[in-house]
């Protein structure tokens, strides 16, 4: 499941708890253990997108199906998986003195996210903290324009600094100040004695700047009192921005050239084609994300000591995984009139991009696909207090409640989660406007962990939940007709439950991972994104006086936002750039 910024955060206290599930060993919950055994073991190595046990997942998925006589067919898509080095340069000097030579990886290194740049001598300026708040302002009296920009990385918890927003507060939020500054590139000063490593980072957009890591120690050469400095602004809360082109003049000659990696990640999927001579040809698609964390380097919730650490994903997501292979089995046996597909996807844990990758190359016409159920997190209910949570984003609610009405004696469904079940592969097909039922045995306290392992896993549980599942299925895959799309239930909140966000607009995010603008798939009925004449496809890049490179950017501009308040927006549309005036409302 994806991470939980993403995820929903409530579920009503009043969901009707059912008796216990039986703790019976059948021959489903066997396998199904079994599965997850060894899809959260570790030679799978957590199957983090981009990784060999990724690929060996999907290659042990492809061959069980194989050996039980179903057809699959592979999709494979790119994604950003590093961020090297081809070429690193930089010295400092300060007036005619002979220029020093910094060591690249010591003395200074690239942060992923910087942009690339040449220059032979561009004059260095020290702006505090990069920040600008009440009186205090590390800007006033400085001259930017093509500077190399210095700036304390680590925010201090200070009086001067407690009415920051929330935005202001982050290493984004202060950054993106520099975006409109024009200027050289910018310098992170580290509080330890190295610079910090190079690494992805998926949370930031890559800058049109060099953004450097560099040490007091490193600079001192140049600018000798930069420690003393940051003390003064830690004690005393006054600024102590300086340009040192005055004293006398230090500078950066600086060469930087990154290489971004990418590698194709896949999506598997099986087929069991249906049997009545017209409706074969409508799907019905079953769904269920097979990637997980790897070593937890992005997105891992167990702290710093978590990250290096195979993370299983033994519930999130083996075990929708394995209920997706136990159902593969049986549904080939029970022959339904429909054709059914099983999707095994990748990227779900980056964004959802393998689901959103198969909507756009689907593997059957996108309009024979008449629901999609998916698995996501089934493998922990309570055996004390058992209960499944259903959800149906674009569902009708008579169609849900039908299939709830299927479920086996002792096993209580939760009630309908709505739009704020929107946090799987599921919200893919939704936005497709296909139905969805998705199936998920709620949050525990090792989701994300590298305590997400096989041996917590409720395998009884499982079993249960795959029979429901069959049912469900097979009543699709047999009916005469099938659920028409509902968009009330499809309805989603614009930035899907962001801290600090009071205002909506309305639009329906594109969780892909994009560096030139917000893309979006969609907008709400009756939102000011609707209003403006936003449409699935635009790309936001301007929010208010604010430039939108990414998603992120896009949910900071709406943290600050205010109901009432008109703000213009700029969009392109099939390259060609839009610009409109938005209302924002009360969330």
């Amino acid at each position: 499941m994806i991470h939980a910024s993403k995820l929903f955060t409530t579920v009503s206290a009043a969901l009707t708890l059912g008796a216990q599930t039986p703790a019976t060993h059948s021959p489903a919950e066997t396998r199904m253990k079994r599965e997850v055994a060894i899809l959260s073991a570790p030679s799978m190595e957590g199957r983090g997108n981009g990784t060999k046990g990724l690929a060996q997942a999907a290659d042990y998925v492809e061959r069980y199906y194989r050996s039980h006589g179903i057809k699959t067919e592979r999709q494979a898509y790119p994604f950003l998986t590093g961020v090297e080095v081809r070429e690193g340069k930089a010295f400092l000097g300060k007036g005619d003195d002979q220029q020093t030579p910094l060591q690249w990886g010591k003395d200074i290194e690239a942060y992923g996210f910087s942009g690339n740049g040449t220059f032979n001598s561009k004059a260095l300026v020290f702006a505090g903290y990069g920040i600008q708040v009440g009186t205090y302002n590390d800007f006033e009296g400085l001259d930017l324009a093509g500077k190399v920009v210095i700036i304390g990385r680590d925010l201090p918890d200070i009086p001067a600094f407690a009415k920051l927003s929330a935005e202001e507060k982050t290493l984004r939020g202060r950054l993106r100040r520099f975006e409109t500054a024009r200027i050289g590139a910018l310098i992170l000063l580290e509080e330890g004695d190295a610079a910090r490593p190079l690494k992805l980072n998926s949370e930031l957009a890559i800058f049109d700047f060099p953004v450097l890591s560099m040490t007091a120690r490193a600079l001192e050469s140049v600018c000798g009192d930069l420690k003393e400095r940051l003390k003064k602004i830690r004690e005393t809360g006054t600024v102590q921005s300086h340009d040192f082109v005055w004293a006398p003049w230090s500078f950066m000659g600086l060469t930087l050239s990154l290489e971004r990696k990418n590698t194709e990640v896949p999506n598997l999927i099986a087929t069991i084609p249906g049997r009545d001579p017209k409706l074969k040809t409508e799907v019905i698609v079953l769904g269920a994300h097979m990637d997980h964390l790897g070593r937890g380097e992005r997105h891992s919730l167990g702290g710093a000591s978590a990250v290096g650490q195979f993370h299983a994903g033994a519930d999130d997501n083996a075990s929708g995984t394995a209920m997706l292979m136990e159902l593969g089995l049986q549904l080939k046996s029970a022959r339904a009139k429909r054709t059914i597909v099983l999707t095994h996807f990748s990227g779900e844990e980056e964004g959802m991009l393998g689901s959103a990758y198969w909507i756009k190359h689907p593997t059957v016409p996108i309009q024979s696909v008449k629901a999609m159920l998916n698995f996501d997190m089934v493998g922990r209910m309570d055996a004390k207090h058992p209960m499944l949570l259903m959800g149906g984003m674009g569902t009708p609610k008579a169609a849900l409640e039908h299939a709830k009405s299927l479920a086996p004696a002792g096993l209580s469904i939760g009630g309908d989660l709505g739009a704020a079940a929107g946090s799987s592969d599921h919200l893919s097909f939704a936005l497709a406007k296909i139905p969805t039922f998705f199936f998920f045995t709620g949050l525990h306290a090792d989701y994300h962990k590298p305590s997400d392992l096989a041996d917590k896993i409720n395998g009884a549980g499982m079993a249960v939940v795959a029979t429901f599942a069959q049912s469900v299925t097979l009543d699709l895959a047999n009916a005469l007709q099938t659920p028409t799309f509902d968009p009330e239930t499809a309805k989603l909140s614009s930035g899907h439950g962001a801290a600090g966000m009071k205002v909506s607009f309305g639009v329906i995010p594109d969780y892909a991972e994009h560096t030139d603008g917000f893309h979006i798939n969609g907008v709400s009925a009756g939102s000011s994104a609707e209003a403006l004449g936003l449409q699935s496809g635009d790309i936001i890049v301007m929010f208010g006086t604010r430039p939108v490179k990414t998603i992120y950017d896009y949910m900071d501009a709406l943290t600050v936002g205010k109901a009432g308040e008109k703000v213009t927006v700029k969009w392109l549309r099939d390259g060609k750039p839009m610009e409109g005036e938005a209302v924002l409302k009360a969330r």
